[in-house]
């Protein structure tokens, strides 16, 4: 299950848009060249985020079940492993269906990409890891 879709926007992109007023235009134009998008299928909210580097990752932890002990045991593996993220959500669409989403920078990675993903999987409640580029539509 997707519960957000994200994609690369060249600031260009979003400026020739019909739908943003041109003060936000304005505003985005003074933040940089590149942004993120994200789409929250839930909240049917679109977000953008400013990014410094062209290379983003989308993390996808699926959960057999959710409770604070996994939680804490997945945010400190995390925060072992990268910097910082630049959007983050988590949700269980049922008892034994949860996921946790995270966008990551390049610059963000302390150790390999392979080492993050062997690291999460070993994590009890874990079911599957996944690692994808985002790419620009």
């Amino acid at each position: 299950m997707e519960l957000i879709e994200c994609t690369k926007v060249h600031i260009q992109d979003a400026l020739n848009s019909p739908i943003l007023p041109q003060n936000v235009k304005n505003d985005l134009k003074d933040s940089g060249e590149t942004f993120l998008s994200v789409y929250s299928k839930k909240s049917k909210s679109l977000r953008f985020f400013p990014i410094k580097d062209e290379n983003i990752y989308w993390l996808k932890i699926a959960i057999d079940s959710f409770n604070p002990e996994i939680s804490g045991k997945i945010l400190a593996k995390l925060s072992s492993l990268i910097s910082q993220f630049v959007y983050s959500t988590g949700v269980c669409v049922s008892k034994s269906e949860c996921f946790w989403d995270g966008i990551i920078l390049e610059s963000a990675f302390k150790n390999s990409k392979e080492n993050l993903i062997k690291t999460l999987e070993e994590i009890p409640n874990v079911i599957n890891v996944t690692l994808k580029p985002v790419a620009k539509e």
